[in-house]
């Protein structure tokens, strides 16, 4: 085993460990038990933290990394800061930011050649519809536009 998939194992391994701490956390009785097992889930997150830095930093050893097309990061990251903008403003450029992103990790799913990475793409695609969805529902409630009967008509829970 070489170094790089040492470290790859090592993250699968701490997220494991993270998860499996987690839930017991969720079911413990005991106050005590429960904190104790929230704790060595933060343990387990800081060792992910390591490793994800280490192993980050052996990949960028190991090959080139490609060039960011400045262009499109551009069109996909907010220009302005935020803080000079009215809600309302604030709240379309998110929109219009999440569709963008959307329809990118959409594409770049198709385009992906390995099976992980399309996935990750369509799922992103998903979570960043989603967030579309939530901004839309408060530009609709703070314009007075759609049907609003007190219920949520969105879900922000990916499948």
């Amino acid at each position: 085993m070489n170094e790089l998939e040492a470290l790859a194992l090592a993250l699968e391994v701490e997220k494991a460990e993270l998860n499996f701490y987690i839930k017991l956390a969720k079911r413990a009785k005991d106050e005590r038990a429960r904190k104790m097992f929230l704790f060595l889930a933060g343990q387990e997150a800081e060792h992910w933290d390591i490793f994800e830095e280490k192993f980050v930093e052996k990949l960028v050893e190991e090959c080139e990394l490609p060039a960011v097309d400045k262009a499109m990061l551009e069109k996909l990251v907010p220009g302005t800061d935020g803080e000079s903008l009215s809600e309302v403003d604030a709240v379309k450029i998110g929109m219009e930011q999440e569709k963008l992103t959307w329809e990118f990790y959409e594409g770049a799913a198709k385009e992906a050649e390995h099976e992980a990475v399309r996935r990750v793409f369509e799922e992103l695609a998903k979570v960043e519809k989603a967030h579309y969805e939530l901004l839309k529902a408060q530009y609709d409630a703070v314009m007075k536009t759609g049907i609003w009967m007190d219920y949520q008509d969105f879900s922000l829970e990916v499948d």
